[in-house]
């Protein structure tokens, strides 16, 4: 499984899915797509996926004409619906993380999210957390949601932690 999946990372087969298409998620997917991998980001408002599929950008560390020549391209698409997660090799889940009232992080998009991923798992299947939370979720919230599918992390399927560093509008480093 491992090689196979090393092999479709080498000869950019993998497809890439982006769940969030906020300031860390569109980027992220205009960047795996501009890295050659067929890309579909995931959002639950309409609206953000109707601009990136008309090559609109709402970001600003996006370069509008990289989004709509990956759009032009074929090689980023966006949807709402959740069950395409079942086309996708990989997924990030770069959702909010609000505080709450007591200055903790709001995880229950993160949690959602899992839960909508776990539906449409695979065997062979990468998934990566990127949204800003608390240590221990990946292991504690994550895993046993993505396990609930049937499927067992490090055996079924691949689970990390990748925790967004994104600084909106640094003009020196971007994505």
């Amino acid at each position: 499984m491992k090689e196979f999946l090393l092999k479709k990372i080498a000869d950019r087969s993998i497809v890439a899915g982006v769940v969030g298409l906020g300031y860390v998620g569109l980027p992220l997917a205009v960047e795996k797509a501009k890295a050659g991998f067929r890309t579909i980001g995931f959002d639950v408002q309409k609206q953000k996926v109707d601009m990136v599929n008309a090559g609109h950008n709402y970001i600003g560390d996006v370069v509008d004409s990289d989004l709509q020549r990956l759009v032009n391209e074929g090689r980023l698409s966006a949807t709402s619906d959740f069950s395409f997660i079942k086309d996708v090799d990989f997924v990030a889940i770069c959702v909010p993380t609000p505080l709450d009232d007591h200055q903790q992080p709001d995880i229950s998009y993160v949690r959602s999210s899992a839960e909508a991923v776990a539906q449409y798992l695979h065997p062979g299947m990468m998934v990566v957390l990127e949204s800003t939370t608390y240590p221990g979720t990946t292991e504690e919230l994550i895993k046993p949601i993505l396990e609930s599918s049937g499927l067992k992390c490090g055996v079924d399927l691949y689970l990390g932690l990748s925790p967004e560093r994104v600084d909106p509008g640094y003009v020196i480093f971007k994505t």
